[in-house]
């Protein structure tokens, strides 16, 4: 919102593709607010929904956790986590085609 106040009070005219310009003007104005207020209210909607979607898989699900699933000692990370305790960071990385954080995040695994 500020952003296109500060544009339109410099006198810049901001061109919507599918409404054309809008420009310092009341209808101008007015057309900006409402477009706000819907983008706030879509908003809205977004975040009730997904608190309503969460409780209900925590009344139905009783193995429901928020947040991201934990990595897996799988042997995939086992086999990095060995490497990785001979060669540098840098070397398992390239070596398994991955980020020298995630080989990281696996010995973190691992201890």
């Amino acid at each position: 919102m500020n952003l296109i106040d500060d544009l339109l009070k410099e006198k810049i005219m901001i061109k919507v593709l599918s409404l054309g310009t809008i420009d310092n003007t009341p209808i101008g104005r007015m057309i900006v607010r409402t477009l706000l207020s819907v983008a706030e209210m879509e908003r809205d909607m977004i975040i009730e929904r997904t608190q309503a979607g969460k409780i209900f898989a925590r009344q139905h699900n009783p193995d429901y956790k928020e947040g991201r699933p934990k990595r897996k000692k799988d042997s995939r990370n086992m086999a990095i986590f060995e490497y990785s305790n001979s060669h540098t960071v840098k070397e398992a990385a390239k070596a398994f085609n991955i980020s020298p954080r995630t080989v990281q995040h696996i010995k973190k695994l691992f201890r």
